[in-house]
């Protein structure tokens, strides 16, 4: 029999194309029951759809009743984006292809298939609401919802409860109370996400046709303020402190093991000011870390080992590469690039391409940071499940925490009333989520998954290596040139050896990687496009990067000498 995951979904006959694409970096990992059952159906598809009627380019009649996951689904554990959805939005979006939708989701990549319509694909009622709508874009001057989201779950980790005081029920509500709050917040995520994919998406047309589109990546680098790359800046100034001590040096020479109890056994001035800068970076971003909307991920509060890893690389980066030098010049690269496509354009293109670059410095910030703080909502309910999975590990009914988000949501209150009916749901669906940690699926998928059996082992060896002159095509996605040694990275989880100006090569990196760019002097994904998340924080890092290069992880062995051109996207081995 066939290996089962109870919170899969049903494959789309209406719209049967999905990818891994975006989603692969929030979900890095298989999802578990709980979370999928709770927060995949009750945010991830139902807020997508919220923010595709926001803007007026689908409505109800187009999908499966809510609850009945299409936009986004579950696929042999792993968290899938629709493409079919995305590419009738660009059908019907006056000025926007299937093909440009395409490529701002995953770049080039050889197994996307052609954009086949469909009768239904046209709707000329969507295509009015959807003109309507793009106008705003065009003419926006602020993204005020951003700031109102980030008040509302302010006053929500303000109003957390003493969690150990609430019982297993209370707890459990809790984290359901999670679900209705983060709606809006990903409704609104995903109206950005549109927003930027449109307004890039003609931003790079444009580019194109008028002979530059190796400008394109310029146009949309040192926005400032990015919220997913602000991390970053926090840990370089730690950095900083560190590199300027001999005794935090010291500590950190030892080994990371241990490391804080080190520094904490000193008494001097510099060591109280980095001990207090650490806490408020935890404090700030202790809710980030790898695969990070799946309740089971680690954080840098629960596993500190990540970002002290990463400060660990940052330290030994001299200060004139601070990532403040590094983009110093690009707002003025970034004017440059805007005027010299814009003098090659008729009054008319012009305007709107002025319009799509004022937009683009807008909704790429307001984006990243309603994405940051959906993640910020999903730390609340990891920690209310944290505290009842503790307990439920305490009285001898799980082996670990996590075990709890085995059950589904409709699951969970039956099995804090009788946890030993569910012994035996517990362990098999445990040991299916062994299987699949253990396994990649397939970056896209058309109609029903294959077996869960058949995805491909998580092999770290490598194929048909580079030589020598190879050339590797990518997307460039982040402007400048640079050549170093390549440094393999499959997961924060590993103690990483990459030193300052190594060439940082990656299935896909999310917002926990950040910091692991201070050390890079480029950056390279197999997967990934203009908005991704490499793209954004390499441009606001000053850091060249190229993404949708494919196979990089499985050809290119580390120490190999790449240079990495982020405006072409060419990967050249030396």
């Amino acid at each position: 029999m066939s290996v089962a995951w109870p919170c899969d979904d049903a494959p789309s006959d209406r719209f049967p194309i999905f990818t891994r694409a975006n989603t692969g970096e929030v979900f890095t990992d298989a999802a578990t029951p709980l979370t999928w059952s709770a927060f995949g159906r009750g945010v991830y598809d139902a807020a997508y759809r919220d923010a595709l009627y926001q803007i007026g380019v689908f409505t109800p009649a187009d999908f499966r009743p809510e609850g009945e996951c299409e936009v986004v689904g579950c696929f042999g554990g792993y968290v899938y984006i629709n493409v079919s959805i995305s590419r009738v939005l660009a059908v019907r979006t006056p000025g926007m292809t299937a093909e440009a939708i395409d490529r701002s989701l995953f770049g080039e990549h050889p197994d996307v298939r052609p954009y086949a319509p469909h009768p239904d694909d046209e709707n000329a009622e969507c295509t009015e609401r959807m003109v309507a709508w793009m106008g705003s874009l065009f003419s926006a001057t602020d993204v005020p919802e951003v700031e109102a989201h980030r008040r509302r779950i302010d006053e929500v980790v303000a109003a957390r409860p003493r969690l150990s005081e609430l019982t297993d029920a209370e707890l459990a509500a809790r984290y359901r109370s999670m679900v209705p709050e983060m709606r809006p917040v990903f409704a609104t995520h995903i109206v950005h996400l549109y927003a930027t994919n449109i307004l890039t998406g003609l931003i790079a047309q444009v580019g194109a046709a008028v002979g530059d589109g190796d400008l394109v990546a310029k146009v949309t680098a040192g926005l400032g303020e990015v919220d997913s790359a602000q991390q970053s800046f926090d840990l370089w100034r730690l950095s900083r402190l560190v590199r300027n001590s001999a005794a935090l040096t010291g500590a950190f020479a030892e080994g990371i093991g241990g490391v804080l109890e080190r520094i904490g056994a000193l008494d001097s001035a510099e060591v109280s000011e980095f001990l207090a800068g650490w806490d408020a970076f935890l404090d700030a971003w202790g809710f980030l870390g790898p695969s990070v909307w799946e309740g089971r991920s680690p954080t840098y509060r629960s596993a500190p080992e990540i970002p002290l890893r990463m400060l660990d690389h940052a330290r030994r980066v001299p200060d004139e590469q601070s990532p403040q030098q590094r983009t110093a010049h690009l707002a003025a690269q970034r004017a440059e690039a805007v005027a010299t496509i814009a003098g090659k354009l008729d009054e008319e293109t012009r305007a709107q391409f002025l319009a799509a670059a004022n937009g683009a410095t807008l909704f790429l910030p307001a984006r990243e940071a309603t994405k940051v703080q959906c993640t910020r909502l999903c730390e609340e309910a990891r920690m209310t499940m944290r505290e009842l999975g503790g307990r439920l590990v305490a009285r001898g009914v799980l082996e670990r925490w996590a075990d709890v988000l085995l059950l589904m949501d409709d699951e969970l209150d039956a099995f804090l009333a009788e946890p030993e009916a569910y012994a035996a749901v517990v362990a098999e669906r445990k040991q299916t989520l062994e299987l699949l940690e253990r396994k990649w699926p397939p970056f896209i998928l058309e109609g029903a998954p294959p077996a869960i059996e058949s995805f491909a082992d998580r092999d770290t060896s490598i194929v048909d290596p580079v030589a020598a002159g190879d050339v590797l095509a990518g997307l460039g996605v982040a402007p400048g040139v640079h050549t170093g040694p390549a440094r393999v990275v499959r997961s924060l989880i590993d103690d990483v050896d990459l030193e300052p100006g190594d060439v940082l090569v990656a299935m896909t990196t999310d917002s926990s990687w950040g910091p692991l760019f201070l050390s890079a002097g480029a950056v390279v994904c197999q997967t990934g496009a203009a908005i991704s998340h490499a793209a954004i924080v390499a441009r606001e890092l000053g850091i060249p990067a190229a993404v949708s290069v494919q196979d990089c992880t499985t050809r290119i062995v580390d120490g190999t000498i790449l240079t990495v051109d982020g405006s072409s996207g060419k990967v050249t081995v030396g």
